[in-house]
């Protein structure tokens, strides 16, 4: 008897994968309950745009209640596992549940009811969503394909409305196109291109190493010139930690470092390169003004304009004095927004404690350091799919940001589909070897499961 490779995915119908070309595979993606999921997370970011204020109904409600309803279908039909009732679960349940207690010893307004209905309905829906569809491994790796297609398609409208229509987005604050879609929107879209293409150039097959790199370059040319300052660090963060994530797999170790260096060694001459182009164009002055989020940086570190993080700092130090003085649980949830201008202080622990104390931090900081540990175990996988690697990347960098600059719990659900991705992971199982006589088609097995 020959050694067959076990299926990825045991229950139910797994997502398809069957060959079929491009096309088919690009259909399968676009015709898919995770289509639907990535819209409804990421419906914030195009539902405001022009083009799609005509729409009657909220985007992000409508794409949710469809989310919903397919991924019960999905279960109900035997399509989709059921939600694992494990601990991760139940540690998010008790995390809602003191989230919402919370609310009755705040002042009990109307915002603070609204945030945590906007929490438990949106964002702890999508841990929740994301839970499901992460049992699958193909569906796993498709909705990595269809959020790096998303961050396409709004860059291209970036540079479409920037570069070709010729709208300065310094004028355009207020209009709900660039800038007043938000700036920070659109380089987080090309941290997450960036940090994909990291993957894929690091931990992809061969024939995908051009297109990283290409990709690569393309999202830190949109991260240096769109203005967010935040994503492009995190994005170049990306660098160290999967040079990082490599040392703890020592057979990817000798492959994965030379294609690190090339892709690092291809970004530095192409901004060079660029550099020294626009400033034969368009002089010193006029490259400064094209790499907007360069001279941010600049102005930050000369301290012409540091308001905005000085404010944000003031935020942060009120938050940890309120905790202390009601350190176990809180003043409630919303309570910060009624003591400081912000409405939270972009610190997402901080938020935690602040309006849920040690009692709600507890059980985040549980959930976050299951991710940790998944995180590395996702690492010393020697067969670690590229789209895996992504998520880990992802999930590391956001963390890193929720914990520092960034956060607020009813808008977080990207963040907590990162984090339910990575503690949903399981190694793909590979058949072991096989007699000698079968020895040939194991190998070729295990270099199918490696380039998938």
């Amino acid at each position: 008897m020959r050694a067959q490779p076990e299926p990825p995915y045991h229950a139910g119908r797994p997502a398809s994968s069957k060959p079929g070309g491009w096309r088919s595979a690009l259909l399968d993606d676009l015709l898919s309950i995770e289509t639907c999921f990535i819209l409804f997370l990421f419906a914030g970011r195009f539902k405001n745009l022009p083009e799609f204020r005509f729409v009657p109904v909220d985007m992000t409600v409508l794409f949710f209640v469809m989310t919903g309803g397919l991924i019960l279908w999905g279960v109900l039909a035997r399509r989709l596992k059921p939600l694992p009732i494990d601990l991760p679960d139940i540690l998010m349940v008790l995390f809602c549940a003191v989230c919402a207690v919370s609310v009755f010893w705040s002042s009990y307004e109307y915002r603070n009811i609204d945030k945590i209905s906007r929490f438990i309905v949106v964002g702890a829906t999508a841990y929740f969503f994301a839970s499901i569809l992460a049992q699958d491994p193909e569906r796993r790796a498709r909705l990595v394909r269809l959020m790096v297609g998303l961050s396409v398609a709004l860059l291209l409208y970036y540079a479409y409305y920037r570069w070709v229509v010729g709208i300065d987005e310094r004028a355009l604050a207020n209009t709900g196109r660039i800038n007043g879609n938000n700036y920070l929107e659109y380089g987080m879209h090309g941290e997450l291109l960036f940090l994909a293409c990291l993957a894929l150039a690091i931990y992809g097959p061969p024939k995908w190493l051009v297109t990283a790199i290409v990709g690569a370059v393309g999202a830190l040319f949109a991260l240096t010139v769109i203005g967010g300052r935040g994503p492009m660090l995190f994005a170049v963060l990306g660098i160290p930690l999967i040079g990082m994530a490599l040392l703890l797999s020592p057979r990817r170790l000798g492959v994965g470092i030379k294609r690190l260096f090339l892709l690092v060694g291809t970004l530095v001459f192409m901004a060079w390169m660029g550099y020294a182009t626009l400033v034969a164009v368009k002089g010193p002055t006029g490259a400064a003004l094209q790499l907007h989020t360069l001279q941010r940086f600049e102005m930050q570190l000369s301290n012409e304009m540091t308001h905005s993080l000085d404010v944000r700092s003031e935020a942060r130090d009120l938050a940890y004095r309120q905790w202390l003085e009601r350190p176990l649980l809180g003043w409630g949830m919303g309570e910060f927004r009624l003591q400081h201008s912000l409405e939270y202080p972009h610190n997402l622990l901080l938020e935690i404690l602040v309006e849920m104390g040690v009692a709600g931090a507890a059980f985040y900081l549980a959930l976050v350091v299951l991710g940790v540990v998944a995180c590395f175990r996702m690492a010393r996988d020697d067969t670690l799919r590229w789209t895996d690697a992504a998520i880990v990347l992802l999930f590391v960098t956001e963390m890193i940001s929720h914990m520092t600059v960034q956060g607020y719990l009813p808008d977080d659900r990207i963040y907590l589909t990162f984090l339910a991705l990575v503690i949903r992971w399981r190694p793909v199982t590979v058949p072991r070897p096989a007699p000698a006589d079968t020895r040939a088609e194991y190998f070729h097995t295990l270099r199918k499961t490696e380039n998938a």
